[in-house]
């Protein structure tokens, strides 16, 4: 039934709510909910507006002008309104603190709408002309005037053209090679691009679509003149840096637009909340430090538009022309710690969240559409991790592991009640007539277009002991998994503890098409335990296994249904560490979900799950499989 709908717009969910974290601080929370309620000790208001002077008094009628020298006025309690309209400011610095009960705010006023734009003002219009003709051969230009200390420079398309992310090449001869296929020691134009020129200190041009984007439906933009195209370009700094003495502020209704990232929380900053907040920016969003603490993002949108035409191969393997690509739009560097990602909405981003060895790290409530790889990587140091209640939604994988060392609390990454919709393919290799890529990345139907798996996994540096995580009432679809693998929720790492096994319960697991649902699992040594998951696969007459059991590194065992495994001796073996045997009350059939991922309240999910540990956070008690309770106006 899910398939039949899978194409629709998703409509949001009700979601049942989750019990509050055990992780998060309980500074942050404070900070939050004085935030919310308005119990907070005012003091000065100020005002700043397009229209100011800085040698204005601050007050509604006579306001500031610039944000950087109108926030460093500001004391404990005092507040910042801005008004309206477009700043063109950046690498603003904020080193102010507030207080616990004398919080910063920096706001928006009433409804208007004030953006922090930090991009060049040129090549915005069209005609313009701040580009002229370099090489006319390949339709190649270069900015007319110098830009110092442009490296990295970043851009995007008009928004007639759908406002997609230009390549930002790291070198000439890729931006302007007439190569289009791959190849890993040679020059690959992947498409529409800009180069910045360390040596004369210009910006060079190219819009010719490439071929890969004409044979997927893409001939854009559609004119290759960037003097008659509309291009948003900027530089790779920082809209806004926290400083190391910035603490106890809060900045709401802020839109961001236009530096490598928006927001840098340096080392020293802390208890600093950003809510309502649009952002538009190159590799980053937000980038935060080592141990930077307390933070709460709120209701942040970031659109990066990723370019659908951009490989896999093209960000990750080889020469790497596309490696500018590569990053999410929160990046947290070691130990950074008490931080709620909530209610935010990430869109054809690369990666989503990426965490080394964060902790005390909540998750929960956001939306994830068209990822192009990880949508959280989560580090194996990490610990305190609750990722819930969020839609990834035709994403390339899911959560992911990664290897960065043994974890203080091995065992505290829950993930529930989330729905992980990995069904779409997408673009793993370009075009490789001469097959030097893994022939996975040529896809199953030879076009370059792959599945990916729910659960990921990374080599990494060192996972050194075990990392289980305990997932449960997630729904998971996925397609045909380029790497063979199935869902990847089963616990491959040759290090485990018995006594704190890998948990997987009450999980919804569709595969869209014949092919594994798990592989790598392993049954009689304690280091996973799977019950009351429903499985499913959507083709009919399958003839691939349904799960694969691997002991010691080898391949043991293949069966082609969960009751062919239920009654062989593996089962029966399984029953050494956990009584009820491995998926004991698991089940294989349709759960006939809706088109929003709703179960049948008279199908298999709406009961049957097996009681979780009264420990774990987010439960809400009931008896349905997956990550969201029957519809009880679905007729099947």
């Amino acid at each position: 039934m899910l398939l039949s709908h899978i194409s629709k717009i998703f409509k949001k969910p009700h979601f049942p709510l989750s019990t509050p974290t055990i992780f998060i601080s309980l500074a942050a929370l404070t900070a939050t909910l004085l935030l919310l309620t308005g119990e907070r000790c005012f003091g000065a208001t100020y005002y700043a507006a397009t229209n100011g002077n800085d040698r204005n008094n601050g007050s509604l009628s006579s306001p500031w002008r610039t944000i950087e020298t109108s926030i460093a006025k500001l004391r404990p309690g005092d507040t910042l309104y801005l008004r309206g309209g477009t700043y063109y400011e950046s690498q603003i610095a904020i080193n102010v603190s507030g207080t616990p009960s004398n919080r910063i705010l920096i706001k928006n006023y009433q409804s208007e709408v004030p953006v922090i734009d930090g991009g060049f003002r040129d090549f915005r219009r069209t005609s313009n002309k701040h580009w002229e003709v370099y090489d006319s051969s390949k339709s190649i230009y270069r900015s007319v005037r110098t830009y110092h200390n442009a490296m990295g420079v970043h851009g995007y398309f008009g928004r007639q053209d759908g406002n997609y992310r230009l390549v930002s090449y790291r070198r000439y001869n890729d931006l302007s090679a007439n190569n289009e296929d791959y190849t890993n020691v040679g020059d690959i134009y992947i498409g529409p691009g800009i180069f910045w020129n360390s040596t004369d200190e210009r910006i060079y041009i190219r819009l010719k679509p490439s071929s890969q984007a004409i044979s997927m439906g893409y001939n854009i933009p559609s004119n290759m003149d960037p003097r008659s195209v509309v291009m948003y370009i900027f530089p790779c700094h920082e809209v806004i840096t926290f400083g190391e003495r910035c603490s106890y502020v809060d900045m709401v209704g802020i839109n961001l637009r236009y530096q490598n990232n928006a927001l840098e929380f340096r080392t020293g900053s802390h208890h600093i909340s950003i809510t309502n907040s649009s952002i538009t920016c190159g590799r980053a969003a937000v980038y935060i430090h080592d141990n930077v603490h307390d933070l709460v993002f709120d209701g942040i949108s970031v659109n990066d538009n990723v370019p659908p035409w951009i490989a896999y191969s093209d960000v990750k393997i080889g020469n790497c022309p596309g490696g500018s690509f590569q990053g999410g739009p929160l990046n947290f560097q070691n130990l950074a710690n008490n931080i709620e990602v909530r209610n935010c909405l990430f869109r054809k981003t690369w990666d989503g969240i990426v965490a080394g060895n964060a902790f005390n790290l909540h998750i929960h409530h956001n939306t994830f559409e068209g990822t192009r790889d990880d949508v959280v990587q989560l580090g194996s140091a990490c610990y305190d991790i609750e990722i819930n209640h969020n839609k990834m939604l035709f994403v390339s994988k899911g959560p992911s592991r990664h290897g960065t060392g043994s974890s203080l609390k091995p065992g505290t990454k829950y993930i529930h009640h989330n729905i992980i919709d990995c069904s779409k393919s997408m673009l793993g290799g370009r075009n490789d007539p001469n097959n030097l890529l893994n022939r996975k990345y040529h896809g199953p139907n030879g076009d370059g277009m792959v599945w990916a798996r729910p659960f990921s996994r990374h080599e990494g540096n060192d996972y050194r002991t075990a990392d289980p995580w305990k997932i449960y009432n997630n729904t998971i679809v996925f397609g045909k998994e380029l790497n063979n693998a199935g869902a990847g929720h089963e616990y491959t790492e040759s290090s485990f503890y018995p006594d704190n096994p890998q948990e997987v319960y009450n999980n919804i697991i569709i595969q869209t098409m014949d092919h594994w649902l798990a592989r790598g699992v392993r049954v009689s040594d304690g280091s996973q335990i799977h019950d009351g998951n429903i499985y499913y696969r959507q083709s009919a007459n399958p003839q691939n296994y349904f799960l694969r059991l691997w002991e010691d590194g080898n391949s043991t065992s293949n069966f082609r249904s969960l009751s062919e495994f239920s009654a062989s001796q593996c089962f029966t073996d399984s029953k050494e560490y956990y009584s009820r045997g491995f998926e004991g009350a698991g089940v294989e059939a349709d759960p006939h979900l809706d088109g929003n991922y709703y179960p049948d309240p008279n199908g298999p999910a709406a009961d049957g799950a097996v009681p979780l540990p009264m420990d774990w956070p987010g439960q809400d008690y009931g008896d349905y499989r997956g990550a969201l309770p029957p519809n009880v106006n679905q007729t099947s």
